[in-house]
């Protein structure tokens, strides 16, 4: 296990100790974890965990839930999808605001120039 552990990024590493668990983790007891569990000796503990938090920090896979814990971004609900609807949803109706407005205009338009030509003696 060790050498396939080895081989791992600590990103990766942290992503299956999270998977593992199934919930959120205080990061230092995250990273903790993963040097650990990858076992190579560090120089600079506190320049290793600041590395590590930034590369957990920047990967899309993992999501702050406050004070300080890390859990993955695949347990919490996915908004995009229903902003992506509501967006769709008011484009649409928006445009068909736009269209009954344009229609109205074009009716009002059209009664005024039919009124005009009325009112318009024949020469």
């Amino acid at each position: 296990m060790h050498d396939k552990t080895y081989q791992q990024s600590e990103v990766d590493l942290a992503y299956k100790i999270l998977q593992d668990s199934g919930k959120a983790m205080y990061f230092r007891d995250l990273i903790g974890k993963v040097l650990e569990t990858k076992g190579n000796p560090i120089h600079s503990p506190a320049h290793t965990m600041a590395e590590i938090h930034t590369q957990i920090n920047m990967d899309s896979r993992f999501i702050h839930t406050g004070k300080n814990n890390w859990g993955l971004s695949e347990w919490v609900p996915q908004r995009s999808n229903r902003y992506a609807e509501d967006t769709s949803i008011a484009h649409v109706e928006s445009k068909l605001r736009r269209e009954r407005l344009l229609e109205e205009i074009q009716q009002d338009y059209a009664a005024a120039t039919t009124e005009s030509d009325e009112n318009e003696e024949p020469s």
